[in-house]
């Protein structure tokens, strides 16, 4: 059972808006410490390399929106279809780290399918079964 168009939507814009809160966060950190550090330097150059990082974090916000848009979301079923695991070796790797953590929306976990093919790719089948 896969989530709906909807709920995909409604989760990327939740993580698309969280992460551009983080990055404004940020740049505002980074604007403040290079006011402190304009000791030496005048207003106007400081506000103008504040004004160049907040650019480049803006733009890199919205790159990283238009990457969340493109991710294939997989359920707990389809997680363990794609990595040929059981339940509680799933929940053991995660636990014990070796495996892709879970995004929790609501009450269902999801899991980034580029992950999980990237863990797949690195994971040997002995590595598995441990």
């Amino acid at each position: 059972m896969s989530m709906s168009k909807r709920s995909r939507a409604k989760a990327a814009a939740k993580a698309r808006k969280h992460q551009a809160q983080k990055q404004t966060a940020e740049a505002a950190e980074a604007a403040a410490k290079a006011a402190a550090e304009a000791t030496a330097e005048t207003a106007a150059e400081a506000a103008a390399k504040a004004a160049a990082e907040t650019a480049a974090k803006t733009a890199e916000a919205a790159e990283t929106a238009t990457a969340a848009q493109t991710e294939q979301w997989l359920t707990t079923k389809e997680t363990l279809a794609l990595a040929q695991i059981s339940r509680t070796t799933l929940h053991l790797k995660t636990k014990a780290g070796t495996f892709p953590q879970a995004i929790k929306i609501g009450k269902k976990c999801v899991w980034i399918r580029s992950e999980i093919d990237r863990w797949i790719t690195r994971t040997t089948y002995r590595e598995i079964i441990k």
